[in-house]
């Protein structure tokens, strides 16, 4: 499993990633689309596959979650349709910190907000390390429990 950030060599892989449930994250192509620039997009690839993706976004939206400045808010993470159930999920999770440490050395931890009804991406979250603060937020597609990984 290798994370690389995006750049437009990537683009034909975005137009083949294939979500078949939107209800809690979108297209990473629509996500491109009007990309801020404080969000770095990150592909996860299996051998030449993409297999994840997820942004980083080191932006004020962090502040909705967290008044720690050395953060970073993990947005719209997913795993392609074809590729689920397989463990890439997990593998590209357990890299995060690393890749994280690597890419902004003075982030000390991620933050996400995970919808209360998505019991499988709560689960995900938990297994590879995020702890559930207790929190939660108000998001565009309804109530989010907000969780941190120390890096």
């Amino acid at each position: 499993m290798k994370l690389i950030p995006y750049n437009q060599s990537f683009q034909s892989n975005i137009e083949n990633y294939y979500l078949k449930d939107l209800s809690y994250t979108a297209l990473p192509k629509e996500i491109l689309e009007d990309l801020p620039e404080t969000f770095l997009p990150v592909l996860c690839f299996d051998k030449e596959k993409l297999v994840c993706f997820f942004v980083l976004d080191s932006g004020k939206d962090k502040f909705k979650y967290t008044n720690d400045t050395d953060s970073l808010l993990l947005r719209s993470f997913s795993t392609d349709y074809f590729q689920t159930k397989k463990g890439f999920a997990t593998s590209a999770l357990k890299k995060l910190p690393t890749f994280t440490k690597r890419t902004f050395p003075t982030v000390n931890s991620i933050y996400l907000g995970v919808n209360i009804k998505n019991e499988v991406a709560i689960h995900l979250y938990k297994k590879v390390g995020f702890k559930d603060t207790k929190r939660t937020f108000n998001g565009p597609k309804g109530i989010q429990k907000v969780f941190i990984l120390i890096i």
